[in-house]
C-alpha cells in the first residue's frame, strides 16, 4: 500500500493544543494563588476559554489521523497492539510515577496493586490523565466508529443531504452537552448499575461519547482535505464572527454561573452546548493557522514536526514538570502571583516538558516512556507547498 502524504499541519495543531493544556494548567494554579484579586480572576477566566480548545484538538486530530490512514481497511490486533505499546504503556508508567511521587503508593502489596490498577482505569493518578483513558476509548472502538461512519455515508447522497446529517449530529450533540451541562447538575438521576453510573454519569469528562463529534469531525476532515482547506480559507471572515459572539457568550456565562465576584473555573467546561459552537468555530479558524504557518518549508514547519513528535510524552510529564517550576517560581517575588509570572512558568513548563521528552525518547527504551517517535518520514522539499496548492 501506497504511503499517503504527510499532514503537515497537524503538527502545528498539535503543537497549539499541547501549549494550551500546559497554559490552561498554569492558570489552574495561579488562580489558587492568595491575593488574585477580581479582575485578574477574570481575565485569567477569559484566557482559560482561550486555550479550552486543548482536549478536543487532540480528538480532531486522533479523528482526522485515523479516518485518513485506516478508512479503507483496519487490521484491529496489529493496530490495538502498536497502540496500546505506543499509548498505554507509557501512560502505564508515568501513572506509577505519579502514584509513588504523590506517595499513594508506599508498598508492593495486593493493596497497592488494587489501589495502581483503579488509578490506570480511572485516570486518576495525576490531573491530566483523565485525558488518556478517554482518547483510547477511539482507538479501542475505532472498528465500530468506522463501520458507523461508513453505514451513514453510503445513505447520503449530494452537497445538501451532507449538510443536514452534519447538522443533525451536531443537534444531537448539542443536546448531550445540554443534558451534561444542564440536565443531570439539577436532576439526581443515577444508574442503578454502580459501573454503568459510574461510566455515563459521574465520569462522564472521560467518556468518549461526550467527545465523539470532534472525533467524527476529524474523519470528515480526513475524506476532504483539499476541500476543506479551500473552505477554511474562504470562509475565515463568518468563522471569526461566530468565534467572536460565541467568546463573548461565554464570557457572560462564566460570570453569571460563577456566583459571587470570583471566578470559578469549573464553569468553563467544555461539556456544554455554548462551548461546543465556541470550539468548532475556534478549531477552525485554528486549523487554518495551522495551515497557514506550515504552507511554506522553514524553521516553524520543522520546529512544530519536533514538538508534534514529542507531544505525547511532553503532555505524560508536564504535571510534574510543573510542580518543580512553580516550587522555583515561588522563591522569586516578582513572578509570585502575577500574570508575568504565569507566562514564565508556562514558557518554562513548555520548554522543559518537551525537552524532557525528546531527551527520553533518545533512550534505549524511551518508547515505553513517551511513546514511539513517528516514524513517519518528514515532508520531502515542497511537499507543504504541495498540500496548500491542493486547496487553490
Amino acid at each position: 500500500m501506497a504511503r499517503k502524504e504527510r499532514i503537515v499541519e497537524l503538527d502545528a495543531l498539535r503543537a497549539f493544543a499541547f501549549f494550551a493544556v500546559v497554559y490552561q494548567h498554569v492558570i489552574g494554579v495561579y488562580m489558587r494563588k492568595p491575593g488574585v484579586d477580581e479582575m485578574t480572576a477574570f481575565l485569567y477566566g477569559n484566557l482559560f476559554h482561550l486555550f479550552k480548545f486543548a482536549v478536543p484538538a487532540f480528538v480532531f486530530i486522533t479523528g482526522l489521523v485515523l479516518f485518513y490512514n485506516y478508512y479503507d481497511r483496519v487490521n484491529y490486533p496489529g493496530f490495538i497492539r502498536k497502540r496500546f505499546t505506543e499509548i498505554v504503556v507509557p501512560y502505564a508508567i508515568w501513572s506509577l510515577i505519579y502514584m509513588v511521587w504523590r506517595r499513594d503508593v508506599t508498598g508492593w502489596d495486593v493493596s497497592a496493586l488494587v489501589s495502581f490498577v483503579k488509578s490506570l482505569v480511572a485516570g486518576t493518578a495525576s490531573y491530566h490523565l483523565w485525558f488518556v483513558v478517554m482518547i483510547f476509548q477511539f482507538y479501542l472502538l475505532y472498528p465500530l466508529l468506522l463501520k458507523g461512519f461508513k453505514a451513514a455515508k453510503q445513505h447520503l447522497s449530494g452537497r445538501a443531504a451532507h449538510v443536514l446529517a452534519v447538522a443533525a449530529a451536531a443537534f444531537v450533540y448539542a443536546g448531550l452537552m445540554w443534558v451534561s451541562a444542564r440536565y443531570l447538575p439539577a436532576h439526581p438521576f443515577r444508574f442503578d448499575v454502580a459501573w454503568l453510573d459510574a461510566y455515563l454519569i459521574t465520569c462522564r469528562d472521560r467518556n468518549f461519547l461526550y467527545y465523539s463529534f470532534y472525533f467524527l469531525m476529524g474523519g470528515m476532515v480526513a475524506l476532504a482535505l483539499p476541500a476543506f482547506r479551500s473552505f477554511l480559507q474562504q470562509r475565515w471572515p463568518y468563522l471569526l464572527i461566530v468565534f467572536a459572539a460565541a467568546y463573548a457568550y461565554i464570557g457572560y456565562e462564566l460570570v453569571r454561573d460563577s456566583g459571587g465576584y470570583m471566578v470559578n473555573l469549573n464553569v468553563a467546561t467544555s461539556l456544554k452546548p455554548s462551548m461546543f459552537i465556541y470550539t468548532v468555530a475556534q478549531l477552525l479558524l485554528i486549523y487554518l493557522l495551522a495551515v497557514l504557518v506550515t504552507k511554506r518549508n522553514s524553521r516553524w514547519t520543522a520546529l512544530f514536526a519536533m514538538i508534534g513528535r514529542n507531544s505525547y510524552g511532553a503532555y505524560l510529564v508536564h504535571a510534574l514538570v510543573l510542580t518543580y517550576v512553580m516550587k522555583g517560581l515561588n522563591l522569586w517575588d516578582v513572578t509570585f502571583s502575577s500574570m508575568f509570572g504565569s507566562v514564565i512558568a508556562f514558557l518554562l513548563c513548555s520548554a522543559a516538558s518537551i525537552a524532557l521528552s525528546y531527551g527520553l525518547a533518545k533512550l534505549p527504551f524511551g518508547a515505553l516512556l513517551v511513546g514511539a517517535a513517528e516514524k513517519k518520514r518528514a515532508s520531502a522539499p515542497g511537499q507543504a507547498d504541495k498540500q496548500w496548492k491542493q486547496a487553490m
